[in-house]
């Protein structure tokens, strides 16, 4: 299941502390960076503080292993050629 939180304090704060893949999008709703991570809230608050990903949003798929985290990652690498991901540079 994929929820959507805004870039805010009260939005970070609400993202589940499990491991899962998540998508960071700009304003007008494009995913500029995919990633995956043990731990989303922890992973998703560190990039709010990277001033070259400028991101009003990030919409999370909390996963029971971060092996499934990786699947889904690279699922939505494909589909969505994010801007600040190494590969599609």
């Amino acid at each position: 299941m994929t929820k959507s939180y805004s870039n805010t304090k009260k939005g970070r704060s609400e993202i589940p502390k499990t491991a899962g893949a998540y998508n960071l999008k700009n304003r007008q709703g494009k995913t500029v960076y995919t990633g995956m991570t043990k731990n989303l809230n922890q992973r998703i608050k560190q990039h709010h503080y990277d001033k070259t990903k400028h991101f009003t949003s990030a919409s999370v798929s909390p996963t029971k292993t971060k092996a499934k985290a990786k699947q889904v990652e690279k699922n939505r690498l494909s589909n969505n050629k994010p801007k600040y991901n190494k590969e599609n540079k």
